[in-house]
């Protein structure tokens, strides 16, 4: 099986597929549409600037997972940046380690650009990310939902 990762800026075609999924996994309660969602991946896959990026898994080239790399991702955090965003891996291809294959091909790509250090917040995948050598640094409550803040260090 082959595996590849490319970024929605070298495929602009498959900003379709990750902006479907970024609806349907984290804004679908947000009010915005999923047309609004789409049309932001074609505009993040557009741009080039490193941020936003957002890498795709493929897996015999069909996408399988994606996450991104990106600024402001919090709105009660502004201190933080940069940070690892929208980790999701298609339900049918889940459990085969494609989220850790995904977050360090993120920690590369950030490394690569002289990224010091990387933040996150998650509301179920803390465990996920401890493994992976994150390091959980606040909590927060929004929205009725309780999220940990982490961080990973990258560079010395």
């Amino acid at each position: 099986m082959q595996l590849t990762v490319t970024s929605t800026k070298e495929r602009p075609d498959l900003a379709c597929v990750t902006g479907t999924w970024r609806w349907n996994a984290f804004l679908h309660r947000s009010g915005k549409s999923l047309a609004e969602a789409i049309e932001l991946d074609i505009l993040c896959a557009d741009g080039e600037a490193l941020m936003p990026t957002v890498l795709v898994l493929l897996e015999e080239a069909i996408p399988v997972g994606m996450i991104a790399l990106c600024m402001n991702d919090l709105a009660e955090r502004p201190d933080l940046n940069p940070w690892l965003a929208g980790l999701y891996v298609d339900p049918p291809h889940r459990g085969k380690g494609y989220a850790a294959r995904l977050i360090k091909e993120l920690e590369a790509l950030a490394r690569a650009s002289e990224i010091i250090e990387l933040y996150l917040y998650t509301a179920n995948a803390e465990r996920l990310y401890l493994k992976q050598g994150w390091t959980t640094i606040d909590n927060l409550e929004s929205e009725g939902q309780s999220y940990s803040i982490m961080q990973k260090r990258l560079q010395d």
